[in-house]
């Protein structure tokens, strides 16, 4: 049986890593977006509570389960109508664009990956064709549903 690391060691971690997302958000929510810092920050700190709720949750419920379905199932019980706060919750992460928060999750999963070189180019040439095949096939099909939403096309 494995030996879970002290809670108190995690809440570390996990403050560290979330102060870090908050402080890229906010800066794409700017800089990008046209968002204001003092705006940002209610709906900010909300997401980083429904996460740390979801994080403690994965810590003590003995499960199989990946913490962000905590973290899915929590959003959603605070967001929808019949809950009492879903309206302040939906108005201040409203004020955060939803690309402004996937830009520096995406520079995250590029850093582990080039950790990952050796072990990458040991797929062999076809894997790495298939790979970039897969990834310039997803930004462009990304680009294209965005581009078909802002032209109203597609609801």
């Amino acid at each position: 049986m494995s030996r879970k690391e002290p809670f108190r060691s995690l809440c570390r971690e996990w403050g560290i890593s979330l102060a870090v997302m908050v402080f890229l958000t906010i800066a794409c929510n700017m800089t990008g977006y046209g968002g204001h810092f003092l705006e940002s920050i209610p709906g900010m700190l909300i997401l980083c509570i429904i996460s740390l709720l979801g994080l403690t949750a994965k810590y003590f419920i003995p499960s199989s389960l990946p913490a962000v379905t905590y973290i899915g199932v929590i959003g959603m019980l605070v967001a929808i109508p019949a809950s009492p706060i879903s309206a302040p919750v939906i108005y201040w992460t409203g004020k955060i664009d939803l690309m402004a928060s996937i830009t520096p999750i995406l520079a995250f999963a590029g850093v582990l990956l080039g950790k990952d070189w050796k072990a990458f180019l040991n797929i062999g040439w076809k894997g790495i064709l298939v790979s970039l095949l897969v990834i310039f096939g997803t930004f462009f099909t990304s680009g294209l549903i965005a581009q078909l939403m802002g032209a109203g096309m597609v609801l």
